[in-house]
């Protein structure tokens, strides 16, 4: 039972490298249909001369700010560059206005989007496909381009895109967990290896060490700090939903405010919620599942390792393994479906061997042991 089990872990992280790819949706549409009537609204329509002269102001700084954003590698600078906009409140409501408001409360899915794609380079096909590129100028209108910014269309080229591929710098949190997580790949493609050719005990030991070097019983600070980077993006968002809920409560009492404008201000408050689920998934995958699937396959194969079938168990070890897996325990509600499934069930294996009542006093053990995480977890909200 515990080889099988063992075998199925390594199997199903291998699984989670499968990437998910975030289809067309109500953000999309929504896109496509204000920047339609953004561009035929600034064709057609009578607009007054001291109207124009401050849509002009207006698109000069944003256009400005889209130009720091796309040349910045550090996530919360890119959304701190986007909180700069800001018009008066005597500035009408209209198509343009509208379209203005929509690119700059973006500015949390920009990073997140480079938050996503440094995590994907755990994956050394991605890595290979995706280098970094100064080039942010693009002939035809995809991800996320800027029609209006003639400040920084360069080459003949038409679009401005925010959202070409950028690596964060060196330094940052996500790029040393990234360092990490390919390490924890590494290891979990060596055990599995080993435990296609062998799955007895002496693999479960080889797997084990293999492990021990990436994830020891305390978990590594480079983990704390990426979740620490993904709280405060959760906060960035809920502040974002904040201001554009203010906005829409302001711009309802103001008379002169375009239908039309408010409606697309109304569908980007529901877009931006449906995005923000679907990007929170995509990173919990890197930072919650994969390095949770890493250390219960650890765990398996410490338990896996002590089982002695002609003796007698090394009960220590087994009782260890059970301590640490159930650290794993605050993780769940962040954790994809498939990846709770299996650590429950390990949990109910360990449980049916040491029986109810000193599985509880496991579980309490596990809880007394030293967790710098509790103030994390208090900080990030559940999908």
């Amino acid at each position: 039972m515990i080889q099988s089990r063992l075998y199925r872990i390594f199997v199903m992280v291998a699984l989670l490298m499968v990437h998910s790819v975030i289809k067309a949706d109500d953000w999309g549409n929504l896109n496509n249909d204000l920047e339609k009537d953004f561009l035929e609204y600034v064709n057609t329509a009578k607009i007054d001369d001291a109207t124009k002269k401050k849509h002009t102001e207006l698109i000069e700084h944003l256009c400005k700010i889209h130009e720091q954003g796309a040349k910045s590698n550090k996530v919360f600078e890119i959304m701190r560059y986007y909180n700069q906009f800001n018009p008066d409140p005597d500035v009408k409501l209209d198509l343009v206005l509208a379209q203005l408001w929509f690119d700059s409360l973006r500015g949390w899915y920009i990073a997140s989007s480079v938050l996503s794609d440094n995590l994907q380079l755990v994956d050394s096909e991605w890595s290979k496909k995706h280098q970094k590129t100064e080039n942010y100028f693009v002939d035809e209108r995809s991800g996320y381009t800027i029609p209006y910014c003639d400040s920084l269309n360069k080459s003949g080229k038409k679009y401005f895109n925010i959202l070409n591929f950028r690596l964060l710098d060196k330094h940052d949190p996500i790029t040393k967990y990234v360092s990490w997580l390919k390490k924890a790949e590494a290891t979990n493609k060596k055990a599995l290896e080993l435990w296609k050719n062998d799955r007895g005990q002496e693999s479960a030991k080889l797997a084990m060490a293999e492990y021990k070097d990436v994830l020891p019983d305390t978990f590594p600070n480079v983990w704390l700090n990426a979740l620490m980077e993904y709280a405060d993006f959760q906060k960035e968002f809920a502040k974002t939903q904040k201001k554009l809920e203010q906005l829409l409560s302001f711009y309802n009492g103001q008379k002169n405010s375009e239908p039309k404008a408010l409606e697309y201000l109304r569908r980007l408050k529901n877009a931006q919620l449906s995005r923000y689920k679907k990007q929170d998934k995509s990173l919990r995958k890197y930072l919650f599942s994969w390095p949770a699937m890493y250390y219960l396959a650890y765990r398996v194969s410490q338990y896996a390792a002590a089982v002695n079938f002609f003796w007698f168990d090394d009960k220590d070890a087994m009782r260890n393994a059970a301590i640490q897996l159930s650290k794993l325990t605050p993780f769940i509600p962040y954790l994809d479906e498939d990846t709770v499934k299996e650590i429950m069930g390990t949990q109910r294996m360990f449980k049916n061997k040491f029986g109810e009542k000193e599985y509880a006093d496991i579980v309490t053990e596990s809880k007394l042991l030293p967790n710098n995480w509790a103030d994390v977890f208090k900080k990030l909200t559940p999908p």
